[in-house]
């Protein structure tokens, strides 16, 4: 992989080969940014790798994310946030309130929305909306009179235009319309217009006005941001969001125990694909693509859940394009420090091991030890000791660590089944809270966590299931449990959507990986809740189904549930018991308060194949 300080004399090569700008008219932004925070204000333990040894340290966290940014931050700088909050306990317990805070104290220059903004309905932003002073962009999302957003919808910009150093910016925001549409809970009172078609009309509009510095502030995911910068003529900058996607150079993230991720990506743009990506230089930061009119766009992401913070300056010549450019993420380190010893337990390292791994911290390219920001933390500490308050009520113990991967992998029946053990495990609690209930689906991404071995807390549970649901009962027949499993399943494996995967408790059915709309999920066998036998599902029975509100509402593709809804309102009942309190109840009413291993026969795939 070339290095950015490579390209820079490349760069100057060409410059002192004709091809130069005057020196008295170029003009240099440096573009702090992060992405996809999902309300992650602490640090957090992580294991990387230095001077060759697992080392865990506390990373990142919003209030580390502030100390760098103070660092960094220049006359020449705009600080930028492309979404997203939800995720931790911070947000369950205050939705969004310390976060908006802590960027009215940071004085952001733009914050995108993105679809978990939407996660509390549109009433709840509105309120965050008027927290905020600082400006929030999103050109694609237009609320409409029956939406409380519309009553601010004059404080959410389709972009702003920033002065630096007496240079126009325009910054754009703009979202994924069907992840916002199908994984929120976003009213039908909100308009969406398509991504691409939008991006170019807000360029068109800020090149009107003279303005020819361009950055977009995205949340479509990384490979949609490379699809845009190749379609749109005119953006500069990228700055996206959504696919948690981590970029840099290789061998500086590998020498840290890291690599670039360029998975997880959501599915492409109605109409678009993302064929020929493959071609670009995938995971450099930046990562530079060639727009339709041959200049170059610079497309960066900072990870996730604050881990990193995006530090990119962009110099740019007379005609505003960029000339050269050079940057990389930061990531905020501090102790205590803990390292294996020969048991392979991590244990605080010596003071001669804390010697060394300060020293390689201090050679890394990537990482910086920082202290939390005083403000920030003075900022947090009422609402942490909430959190706080809450997280260490006992519920009970995990036995053997239940995992949380979305998609299965293949399997053969009586052989180890792949998947979501932990969404299993929400779906049985789902079923318990209630006799009358035959079966209960809960979507994959609905669960946030694996369920780890040891003590479990009310904190655990809140983390795992952090959003506001409530578990809802519909009364369909077989048919359309089996339809609604299939839209959910091929959704999650054509899309990028991958949290839509259904997962069950009283149902269980084979997995083809390949299925046609209606063949993902097949063989489906239901539980006679009396008996404990299993049966085929039959078409025209009909039964009891326990599900979250968001899917209840045709979100992640559940649509069968919405037009069982629509066709009949009397066979929807929505409980109003938040989502985690099943999953504790269930806990604490087992024997000992012990969470076992599943059991395979009753869990909810037979098999996968591919």
């Amino acid at each position: 992989m070339i290095r950015r300080s490579l390209v820079l004399l490349v760069l100057a090569a060409v410059a002192a080969s004709g091809f130069a700008f005057a020196q008295g008219d170029a003009f240099t932004l440096r573009v702090l940014h992060t992405n996809d925070h999902h309300s992650h204000l602490d640090g957090a333990a992580f294991d990387l790798t230095l001077d060759g040894t697992r080392t865990r340290v506390t990373l990142g966290g919003f209030s580390r994310i502030v100390s760098i940014i103070d660092q960094e931050r220049t006359p020449n700088a705009i600080v930028v946030n492309s979404g997203e909050l939800n995720g931790t306990l911070y947000f369950s317990v205050y939705k969004g309130e310390p976060d908006f805070l802590v960027f009215n104290a940071l004085g952001l220059d733009a914050y995108a929305l993105g679809n978990h903004e939407f996660d509390e309905g549109d009433a709840r932003l509105a309120e965050l909306v008027d927290l905020a002073n600082f400006p929030i962009v999103s050109s694609n999302a237009l609320p409409e009179p029956a939406s409380p957003l519309y009553r601010v919808r004059d404080q959410v910009l389709p972009y702003v235009i920033r002065e630096v150093e007496g240079e126009r910016i325009g910054i754009i925001g703009i979202l994924k319309v069907e992840k916002t549409k199908n994984s929120s809970l976003v009213s039908d009172d909100v308009a969406f217009t398509p991504e691409i078609e939008t991006a170019t009309r807000m360029v068109q509009e800020l090149e009107a006005q003279g303005i020819d510095k361009i950055v977009l502030l995205s949340h479509v995911g990384y490979f949609n941001d490379l699809t845009i910068a190749q379609a749109v003529p005119g953006i500069d900058v990228i700055v996206g969001g959504d696919s948690h996607t981590l970029l840099g150079d290789t061998d500086d993230l590998g020498r840290v125990g890291l690599a670039p991720i360029v998975n997880n990506q959501t599915g492409p743009f109605a109409g678009s694909s993302h064929d020929g990506l493959e071609a670009l230089d995938l995971g450099t930061y930046p990562t530079v693509v060639q727009s339709p009119t041959g200049d170059p766009v610079l497309v960066v992401t900072a990870w996730e859940y604050a881990k990193a913070l995006g530090v990119l300056d962009v110099t740019f010549d007379a005609d505003g394009l960029v000339a050269a450019y050079d940057g990389s993420i930061v990531l905020p380190v501090e102790g205590p420090f803990l390292q294996p010893n020969a048991e392979d337990q991590m244990v605080e390292a010596s003071p001669e091991a804390e010697a060394t791994i300060l020293a390689a911290i201090e050679a890394s390219p990537l990482l910086r030890l920082t202290s939390p920001d005083a403000s920030v933390e003075a900022l947090l500490e009422p609402y942490r000791e909430g959190v706080e308050a809450i997280k260490v009520e006992p519920i009970g113990t995990v036995e053997t660590t239940l995992g949380n991967t979305r998609v299965p992998e293949p399997f053969a029946a009586g052989e180890t089944p792949t998947g979501s053990y932990a969404a299993f495990v929400v779906a049985q609690a789902f079923r318990e809270t209630n006799p009358k209930i035959d079966v209960a689906i809960q979507n994959a991404g609905g669960v946030r966590t694996e369920f780890l071995s040891g003590p479990f807390t009310v904190g655990d549970a809140i983390a795992a299931l952090p959003f506001s649901n409530t578990i809802v009962m519909l009364e369909m027949t077989g048919e359309s449990i089996v339809k609604v499993l299939n839209q959910a399943a091929h959704y999650a494996l054509n899309t990028g959507s991958t949290g839509a995967f259904p997962y069950a408790a009283g149902l269980r059915y084979d997995v083809d990986l390949a299925g046609d709309e209606d063949a993902v999920i097949v063989n489906v066998e239901v539980q006679d809740r009396e008996s404990g036998a299993w049966g085929p599902v039959e078409p025209e029975r009909v039964y009891t189904v326990a599900t979250n509100s968001f899917t209840a509402l045709g979100r992640d593709n559940y649509l069968e549930f919405a037009a069982v809804r629509e066709a009949n309102p009397a066979a929807f009942e929505d409980t109003y018991i938040n989502y985690f309190l099943p999953l504790k109840q269930y806990i604490q009413r087992l024997d000992g308060g012990v969470l076992p291993p599943i059991d395979v026969a009753e869990y909810s795939l037979k098999s996968v194949v591919d």
